[in-house]
């Protein structure tokens, strides 16, 4: 069967080319917000890759919408996630360390996240300090807790994200098992998670990424790496 439309995310996973990339051109795509954000990076390469997550979403979202990536202005929910004003597609960003991740869906709210592996971190104490008592069980008898860790920590912020809430809402989400459904029926606070279905997705070595949809149906993601020759 194929999914509908309304049911087809569109995954970019935006790599740094380095610093022999001009950023001129990339930072005209930008807001004048976004621009100053970018200033106030004091480490080349955490603005430099700023501007390549930023650029590359508004021009994603330009190309479909058949506009300048400059033009577009965002709506911010309560707890600042963004959204096109007046509709249109829905889309979400995530980066971490050399990569962005831009996820476009036509309809339904998105939340996507990449998380770096950081094995010299405590992860199992940052588990258990964060996660549900049975997840930092699961961090700490894992053979890599710090991959583990990244793995449950991507879900749980891609299903915020998704959201739009906070994120102490998703960190107490169990998320161990993507085979049974979100916000266990113990904890009715959480109720609001079941409204999303979840999903792990391909990352670069060394990271782990997931998404979330709103939305009880089922998805299907295309994943595709940009490039800006």
């Amino acid at each position: 069967m194929t999914a509908r439309q309304d049911d087809a995310v569109l995954l970019h996973l935006v790599p740094d080319p380095g610093p022999g990339l001009p950023l001129t051109p990339l930072l005209a795509d930008l807001s004048p917000a976004e621009r100053l954000r970018a200033d106030t990076c004091r480490d080349p390469d955490t603005r430099r890759r700023y501007v390549l997550a930023h650029a590359a979403l508004r021009r994603l979202l330009a190309d479909r919408l058949g506009t300048a990536p400059a033009a577009l202005r965002w709506r911010h929910g309560p707890h600042g996630k963004p959204a096109l004003p007046d509709g249109g597609p829905r889309f979400n960003l995530s980066h971490s360390g050399a990569f962005a991740l831009v996820a476009l869906s036509p309809v339904r709210p998105v939340g996507v996240d990449l998380q770096r592996v950081l094995p010299h971190t405590d992860p199992a104490a940052m588990a258990a300090r964060y996660f549900p008592p049975a997840e930092g069980r699961l961090v700490r008898a894992a053979a890599d807790p710090a991959a583990c860790f990244a793995r449950l920590w991507a879900r749980k912020e891609a299903l915020v994200k998704a959201h739009g809430g906070r994120l102490v809402e998703g960190l107490r989400v169990p998320v161990e098992d993507l085979r049974v459904p979100l916000g266990p029926a113990t904890a009715p606070e959480d109720a609001w998670s079941r409204a999303y279905r979840l999903t792990d997705t391909p990352a670069p070595p060394g990271y782990h990424a997931a998404l979330a949809l709103a939305g009880t149906a089922p998805f299907h993601v295309t994943t595709r790496t940009w490039s800006w020759t």
